[in-house]
C-alpha cells in the first residue's frame, strides 16, 4: 500500500519538474524578447521547491514506512517521522512565501503582500510549535526511559531477595 502512495508521490514530483523545465524554457525565451513579463521565473522557482518538498516527502515515506521496520511503540522513530515531515513542509511554505512577497513588490502596488506575511507568520508559528513538540517529546521520551531502568532495577532486587530466600 505505502509503495503505491511512493509511487504517486514521484510521479507528482516528475510532473511538476517537467513543469519547472517548460517555465525554465520560457524564462530563456523571455531573454530573447525583453517585453515579456517578470513572473516566468517565480514559477520556475515555485514549481521546483513543490517537487522537491513532494520528492522529500515521497523518500520519508519509502525509507520509514517501506525499507524500515519501524517499531510504532517507539516514540523516538515516530517523533522523527513527524519531524522531517513538518520540516518539509515549513521549508516549502517559507520559499513560497517569500516567492510572494518579491512577486507582489515587482508586479502590484503592494496591497497583496499582507498575504504573504500571514503565510509567514503561520511558518513561523509552526516552526515554534514544532520546536515544543520535539523538546516535549524528548523529555516525555527521558521520563519513559528512566521509569523503565527503575522498573527493570526492582525486579533485579525482588529476584535477589527472592534468591537470598531461598
Amino acid at each position: 500500500m505505502y509503495s503505491l502512495i511512493v509511487l504517486g508521490l514521484f510521479s507528482v514530483a516528475l510532473v511538476l519538474l517537467y513543469a519547472a523545465g517548460m517555465e525554465c524554457i520560457k524564462v530563456a525565451h523571455s531573454l530573447a524578447t525583453p517585453r515579456q513579463i517578470m513572473e516566468i521565473p517565480f514559477e520556475a522557482v515555485i514549481y521546483l521547491t513543490l517537487a522537491l518538498a513532494i520528492f522529500d516527502l515521497g523518500k520519508t515515506t519509502l525509507e520509514e514506512e517501506v525499507l524500515l521496520y519501524k517499531d510504532i511503540l517507539r516514540h523516538s522513530s515516530t517523533r522523527r517521522t513527524i519531524t522531517r515531515f513538518i520540516a518539509v513542509i515549513i521549508i516549502a511554505v517559507s520559499i513560497e512565501a517569500l516567492l510572494m512577497i518579491f512577486k507582489f513588490a515587482l508586479n502590484d502596488s503592494g496591497e497583496h503582500i499582507i498575504e504573504a506575511v500571514w503565510i509567514i507568520i503561520a511558518a513561523a508559528l509552526l516552526l515554534i510549535s514544532l520546536g515544543v513538540y520535539v523538546y516535549l517529546g524528548s523529555k516525555a521520551e527521558g521520563l519513559l526511559v528512566k521509569n523503565n531502568g527503575d522498573t527493570r532495577k526492582r525486579r533485579e532486587e525482588r529476584r535477589s531477595t527472592v534468591e537470598i530466600k531461598t
